[in-house]
């Protein structure tokens, strides 16, 4: 080849390779885009913040975007102003009555159990009772529970020279007058399943005279669930109607707070999950409700201070015994709510919390 011959060759290959260079440039911009997975939910911020890591981390490519603690009634409210072209894909947290209401509205999709929980059973038995964990539909799945308790400080009690009462017939004891708070059934889901679940151990009639008398001994009732550990913690009022998740919670951070399970039976907050119907990514929400049931999801669940739904998982980040096995342990007596129950009783219980909390709410 003579140098004429090989300087146009040479000059002829500088060519292609400048032409070609766009082409691989641009190519990078040809690959599927990140995929964007919205969820509402109702559980704190650590909470879900510990969630969209783990998600994640474990389905590489997706972005999971968690608006948190919307509070269920919230998260209905937004879903319902937005059914007809959903932002949402999934609804998450939340008790399995909350869900319910979203159901008869129509804002959750219906999806195959055997997809999301493989052979897991519809039921799990603990505590003497049968607790429901999915429905035939797949509109919601339980992902874990709390407990109902009575939740106390132990160093305002002891400075009060007052016992630790072992059940809800305790509360009644004058001695505890002004020293009871409880949150409105009328803002809380967990404060009406309580009266739901009293309903059910002591009779419709015996548990309004239940109530007089431990209306009787209430400091004031409460607008903020919230607000309702933070007044036990700080010693303000001493005993509370709660549920476990923030006493364990306020446990590993120091505080001198611990729970009851009373002798008359522990209600379960059962908290779930559900896809958005219309959502804008169906396979995905199915993807998560996945993960959130699996092994992985389950321990993220207990980390959290939420009882998990599988046997054998332990928390990795606490010592707080939140598994099966120790709740067998420490629980003798757990009671489901009704939910139809509490459909047919609601308009009543919020008429009578209307006039005990005239007045007496803050």
């Amino acid at each position: 080849m003579g140098r004429q011959t090989r300087q146009r060759f040479r000059r002829t290959v500088l060519l292609f390779v400048a032409l070609l260079v766009p082409y691989v440039a641009a190519a990078p911009t040809t690959a599927a885009p990140a995929r964007r997975l919205v969820a509402y939910s109702a559980a704190p911020l650590e909470f879900t913040e510990s969630l969209k890591r783990q998600f994640e981390a474990a389905t590489p490519g997706v972005t999971l975007e968690i608006l948190p603690g919307l509070g269920a009634e919230a998260m209905i409210a937004r879903l319902d102003a937005e059914k007809a072209s959903p932002r949402a894909d999934v609804m998450h947290s939340g008790a399995v009555f909350e869900f319910l209401e979203a159901q008869k509205k129509g804002l959750l999709a219906k999806t195959n159990p055997r997809e999301i929980v493989g052979v897991f059973p519809s039921r799990l038995y603990v505590g003497g009772t049968r607790v429901p964990l999915y429905d035939a539909d797949g509109t919601w799945y339980v992902w874990g529970f709390s407990l109902g308790i009575i939740g106390y400080n132990r160093h305002r009690l002891a400075a009060l020279q007052l016992p630790v009462p072992r059940s809800y017939a305790d509360l009644a004891n004058p001695v505890y007058k002004g020293h009871i708070v409880f949150n409105m059934p009328q803002l809380s889901s967990s404060a009406f399943n309580l009266i739901v679940a009293l309903h059910q151990m002591m009779g419709p009639t015996q548990v309004w005279d239940y109530w007089n008398r431990l209306h009787d001994n209430l400091t004031f009732y409460s607008r903020s669930t919230g607000a309702l550990f933070q007044l036990v913690a700080r010693g303000e009022v001493p005993i509370a109607l709660g549920v476990t998740r923030p006493f364990y919670e306020g446990q590993t951070r120091g505080l001198p707070v611990d729970v009851v399970y009373p002798a008359e039976g522990s209600w379960v907050f059962a908290t779930a999950v559900g896809a958005v119907a219309n959502g804008p990514n169906p396979d995905l929400a199915r993807q998560m409700m996945r993960f959130i049931i699996s092994p992985d999801g389950q321990r993220q669940a207990a980390d959290n201070f939420q009882t998990p739904i599988r046997s054998g998982i332990q928390p990795t980040t606490h010592n707080v015994p939140l598994s099966l096995g120790e709740l067998q342990r420490l629980v003798p007596k757990i009671v489901v709510v009704d939910l139809e129950r509490a459909e047919r009783i609601r308009a009543d219980v919020m008429r009578r919390f209307d006039g005990y909390t005239a007045g007496r709410s803050r």
